[in-house]
């Protein structure tokens, strides 16, 4: 998982990048260590994200990619001299990252497309460029978004099942052995042992994309004056083997703004109270931009430890202050393209709530829709 250091790092860097300050002067020595540390981390050949794709490149044509990304990595491990030599090997480096930026999309391989995309809005920041970083960025989210959304984790999930429940059967009766064994079709230990490590790679796997894609997201809140990291992690205790709820979530605890998979989400108020007929709803002041129309599923969360609610008998609602983004009753909804300072009202499963859960899907063609992958948390403290 990212450090909060790291994403804290990028949040000072492209923030001072798109405020058109002196980085020197604005960011400090420490900061920019930092930042070129990171961009050695993205661009070296022995980093781990490369290496967990290494079975995807192999069998493709990746010479280019692999020197452009080495040649990148020399000219940028020499602008850690500083001085004036730092210039003119930041602008070596940023056209060798964009030379490996074109191989990994000629490649179609998303993660080492966004790992490039990211050096060359790094290596942008730190010219001064921020017009030229903040276009890096949105490439690079772009593919890390379509490399989340496309990595078939339910898929895997249900396959290991099946195969452990089959193994199970064929194990418990001598009649399903026999058959199978007839049929050439036995279910051995290996067939499991391999389906399982595919999921730990899967795992793995997601969890470098989601780091990727918080450092990247951060960056791109800088652009408009955020000033706390967002963080896209896993949900905590699952996995891929046990099945994945989502595969990246953030959690909203303050009125922080966060971004993501076409949403950026600030809450201005989290109101807890009943509805005229009694039951628990949450009433949440949003000002949300939506950059692509994007479907949401909202519900209320209690986790075991939620104790039942002391909210009023009637909630004072904040719909007279501001529209209300959901049409009555509706948790699932559509959202279009823009800015939208309105109410979200979510009823409440019970007597109990930590959090609002939305989760986030694309509208298609013909009505239909495709899950991003992704969920947001929206604490509501008690």
């Amino acid at each position: 998982m990212v450090e909060l250091t790291v994403l804290s790092a990028v949040m000072v860097l492209f923030k001072a990048a798109f405020a058109g300050e002196d980085l020197d002067r604005k960011v400090g020595a420490d900061i920019i260590s930092t930042m070129f540390s990171g961009l050695l981390r993205t661009t070296s050949p022995t980093d781990p994200v490369l290496l967990k794709v290494h079975e995807i490149v192999k069998k493709l044509e990746d010479a280019d990619y692999k020197q452009a990304m080495a040649s990148g990595h020399r000219y940028l491990a020499e602008a850690r001299l500083g001085g004036r030599i730092r210039t003119e090997r930041l602008e070596r480096a940023r056209a060798k990252l964009e030379d490996a930026a074109s191989a990994a999309e000629a490649m179609e391989v998303p993660l080492l497309m966004a790992n490039a995309e990211f050096a060359v809005a790094k290596c942008d920041a730190l010219l001064g460029a921020s017009d030229d970083a903040a276009m890096a960025l949105d490439r690079a989210s772009a593919a890390l978004e379509q490399a989340i959304e496309a990595a078939d984790a339910s898929g895997l999930t249900y396959r290991l099942q099946m195969l452990r429940n089959a193994k199970f059967a064929q194990d418990g009766s001598v009649s399903n052995w026999l058959t199978r064994a007839a049929d050439r079709d036995l279910i051995r230990q290996r067939d499991l042992d391999a389906l399982a490590k595919s999921a730990d790679d899967m795992q793995s796997q997601l969890q470098d994309l989601t780091s990727l894609y918080s450092e990247v997201q951060t960056a791109i809140l800088a652009r408009t004056g955020g000033t706390q990291p967002v963080l896209w992690a896993q949900p905590a205790g699952q996995t891929v083997q046990t099945g994945l709820d989502a595969k990246a979530v953030t959690t909203v605890t303050g009125d922080a703004p966060v971004r993501g998979f076409g949403l950026t989400l600030q809450v201005e108020q989290r109101r807890l109270g009943r509805a005229l007929g009694g039951g628990l709803v949450v009433e949440l002041a949003l000002n949300l931009t939506v950059h692509e129309e994007r479907l949401l599923h909202c519900r209320s969360v209690a986790s075991p430890a939620a104790r039942p609610s002391t909210a009023p008998l009637q909630l004072r609602g904040l719909i007279g202050a501001l529209a209300p983004l959901n049409p009555a009753g509706a948790t699932s909804f559509t959202v279009p393209r823009g800015s939208h300072r309105r109410v979200l009202t979510v009823p409440v499963d019970g007597e109990a709530v930590d959090a609002v859960k939305i989760r986030i899907s694309r509208p298609l063609d013909g009505g239909r829709q495709a899950g991003t992958g992704a969920c947001l948390y929206i604490a509501i403290p008690h």
